[in-house]
């Protein structure tokens, strides 16, 4: 009788466990973001592993953080160029995805700190971005999102094959809430544009994104001390342009930011390349926040 009862039993057993969580490592938040919104409401747990104020040239991995590497069904990470602490144990992982290894990436080239064209090359970028070649700040574009989604829905889709049209169905409003709010921040910044300068050249995908260009860097490398001749050039530049903002990130001292200042003050808006200033668990608002946050830095007095 009882192994009659066996397959019913077996049956209602499986019904009651739940659902087999993935396990993603990512290397920064933004990562961590695009996937959690292409994976809205699937059984996907998605573990960061650089913290809040640690920069990813130059993070010595734990023994925990090598180890959920090693367990993990998927590692998404920048690539060697921006994270090469993780190119060791990235090779013993599962499944990867290199945002920087996709073909159609859109990689801008490095600029001066006193830039005149938006495409000038830089003979005193950071180290990093040399050996690259190009400014590495690629996850910053909306494009570049677009293309790293593309590169991570058929991963996905193996994985979790149950879930392909929850997949495709996030993939969309992904791409249509980017593509909208692009062109609605356009909109705004067509109806009114100042001077702005930038405290650490990180910027450059955002600024191409809403086709507004900052007048300059304090900073290419927020590691490397600029010099005073430089900053008496930027607060001539200042004065000059008429610029009324300065954008600024964590990585940069206040300090820094008073030798290049006017009277009155420069507005300071600031926006985490990595982050840390957002609370919530989308890419696309993460964006959209630093769009609103460029529109307010190019439009200041």
């Amino acid at each position: 009788m009882l192994y009659r009862l066996l397959p019913i039993l077996l049956l209602f057993i499986s019904f009651q466990l739940p659902a087999q969580t993935l396990q993603v490592v990512v290397s920064v938040r933004p990562v961590a973001l695009l996937v959690q919104e292409l994976t809205r409401d699937m059984p996907v747990s998605v573990q960061t592993l650089l913290p809040e104020g640690a920069t990813p040239h130059d993070y010595a991995l734990k023994p925990s953080d090598i180890k959920a590497i090693a367990t993990a069904d998927l590692v998404v990470w920048m690539g060697p160029a921006n994270e090469p602490y993780l190119k060791g144990a990235v090779a013993r992982a599962k499944n990867t995805v290199d945002w920087s290894a996709q073909p159609e990436l859109i990689r801008l080239p490095l600029r001066a700190a006193m830039h005149e064209e938006h495409h000038d090359h830089s003979d005193h970028a950071g180290h990093d971005h040399e050996a690259a070649g190009y400014d590495l700040h690629f996850w910053m574009s909306m494009d570049n999102a677009l293309i790293l989604a593309n590169a991570l829905v058929p991963v996905f889709a193996a994985l979790l094959p149950e879930h392909t049209a929850a997949l495709a169905s996030n993939q969309a409003d992904l791409k249509r809430r980017l593509q909208q709010q692009r062109l609605q921040t356009r909109g705004l910044l067509a109806q009114s544009k100042g001077a702005f300068l930038l405290s650490h050249d990180a910027y450059h995908y955002l600024e191409e994104d809403l086709d507004t260009f900052s007048d300059g860097a304090i900073t290419l490398d927020p590691e490397i001390k600029p010099g005073i001749k430089h900053l008496m050039a930027i607060k001539k530049r200042v004065q000059e342009h008429n610029i009324g903002c300065v954008l600024t990130d964590p990585s940069v001292s206040s300090a820094l930011l008073d030798k290049v200042d006017r009277d009155p003050p420069l507005t300071r808006v600031s926006i985490d390349p990595l982050a840390w200033d957002y609370k919530g668990e989308k890419y696309s608002e993460w964006l959209s926040s630093a769009y609103v946050k460029m529109v307010v830095c190019s439009t200041a007095p």
